[in-house]
């Protein structure tokens, strides 16, 4: 009983901290940054480019210089977690989209969706603020586990308000004590879920979008929209599970998730995705709409 109300505790307030002590930067006005460490950038340019499939190798260089790690956004091994952002031009109706990938380390191919994302958007202007974040999970990378450093799943670890109520529960009752989706012992434990939480309260969303393999379907957490039409993966309710980023963040925040499963036997061509990237844009402003409505 004790444990629980602690985990709790640590959850909610880790997130309060998060936010009021980031409240003051507003995400509309540019913030100055550092320039990218050569090692971040050798490191982001050499993780990123060991990813299947094909990409333009001096695009993914010059991105790579470019991009930023939050403080305190290391792995448990001490590999930094960067980001890549590009602002968007539509200043009245553009939104923030947050993209990340390879939460569960094993997801090879989700990588190469962001990077290729990432590629893309330093070629266009975009209407809408993009923030990606490809390797959420490096240590989990490098060992091609589901998990992190410590064993635990990064999507069951998020403080959700039900997680200490139900994640262990569902751990063992529903996985039968599955090592690959332990959601640790305390709600938001882990240095990479604490990166994500410190990310999305410095850039604040209106719309994230996970991508993961293998399921092979568009999986929307959020209000009631028109289905994109995407052939090579069908929209689909999966649902979410205590301390899964669709949990925390719409369940409890009301930001909307979009979870692109990649079919099992990985990466279609790159190409199709770049449609994807726009619709999930009209998505994230249709979405937020009907949420404003709703208030209103």
């Amino acid at each position: 009983m004790f444990s629980a109300t602690r985990s709790l505790i640590v959850g909610h307030v880790l997130w309060l901290v998060l936010l009021s002590a980031l409240s003051f930067a507003s995400p509309e006005m540019p913030q100055a940054k550092a320039e990218t460490p050569p090692s971040v950038s050798k490191f982001c340019y050499d993780r990123l480019s060991s990813l299947p499939g094909k990409f333009d190798k001096d695009a993914l260089k010059e991105i790579c210089s470019k991009v930023v790690v939050l403080d305190s956004c290391h792995s448990e091994n001490g590999s930094p977690i960067f980001y890549y952002e590009r602002k968007g031009t539509d200043t009245s109706s553009g939104k923030r989209i947050l993209s990340i990938s390879l939460i569960h380390g094993d997801e090879h191919p989700s990588g190469s969706v962001n990077r290729a994302w990432m590629i893309r958007l330093s070629h266009i202007k975009p209407r809408n603020t993009w923030r990606v974040i490809p390797i959420v999970n490096p240590d989990g990378m490098a060992a091609m586990t589901r998990y992190n450093n410590r064993g635990v799943d990064l999507n069951r670890n998020f403080p959700s308000h039900d997680w200490d109520r139900l994640a262990q529960k569902y751990w063992r009752i529903k996985t039968h004590k599955d090592k690959r989706r332990y959601p640790g012992q305390v709600a938001g434990s882990e240095k990479e879920t604490q990166c994500i939480m410190k990310q999305i309260a410095d850039f604040k969303p209106n719309f994230i979008i996970s991508v993961h393999t293998p399921l092979g379907v568009l999986d929307f957490d959020g209000p009631k929209v028109h289905p994109p039409n995407f052939r090579p993966l069908p929209w689909y309710g999966i649902g979410t599970y205590p301390g899964s980023l669709g949990r925390y963040m719409w369940v409890d925040h009301k930001v909307p998730v979009l979870t692109v499963e990649l079919h099992q036997k990985g990466l279609q061509k790159l190409s199709e995705f770049d449609h994807l990237q726009d619709m999930t844009g009209t998505v994230a402003i249709q979405a937020s709409r009907l949420l404003q409505k709703e208030k209103n």
